[in-house]
């Protein structure tokens, strides 16, 4: 799954929530990102923010974490969640929102992993997962078509 597939994956999942969501455009000149950081997706739900990025790699081997923290060299950080998009899920969490990574693997049903799970890989020092590991961390109510808040 490419990265607008995975996008279009998670517009139709947001789309039945009932919440308030909007794409988070990243700030262009011609086809050159000149800003980013924030999240692809904010959600309002039942009055908590949500903010969704989106990661799919063609593979089915290991998922690259991404960084929490700039490489000290000044080089671009690898693939995975950059430091920026951390601090911007970082913030939202202790303002009482919740973050997810929608992470897309191969061919395999993409799944949404809470951000506090993901970070924690990230302070632990991993900088990859296993598939297995991947799917396990995924978040059943997604699964399901839930979002945590939705009323039953």
């Amino acid at each position: 799954m490419t990265g607008k597939e995975l996008e279009r994956y998670c517009e139709k999942l947001l789309a039945p929530t009932g919440g308030y969501w909007h794409r988070n455009e990243p700030k262009m000149q011609g086809r050159i990102r000149v800003s980013g950081g924030t999240a692809d997706y904010t959600l309002i739900l039942d009055g908590t923010a949500h903010y969704i990025e989106c990661k799919a790699i063609a593979s089915r081997g290991a998922f690259p974490l991404g960084s929490l923290t700039m490489p000290e060299n000044g080089a671009k950080p690898g693939p995975g969640i950059t430091p920026t998009q951390a601090a911007a899920l970082d913030h939202l969490e202790r303002s009482g929102g919740r973050g997810w990574v929608l992470a897309a693997l191969g061919d395999y049903e993409p799944v949404r992993v809470p951000w506090r799970v993901w970070r924690g890989w990230l302070a632990s020092g991993l900088r990859s997962v296993p598939p297995l590991m991947l799917i396990a961390a995924g978040d059943a109510a997604w699964q399901e078509g839930r979002l945590p808040g939705n009323r039953p």
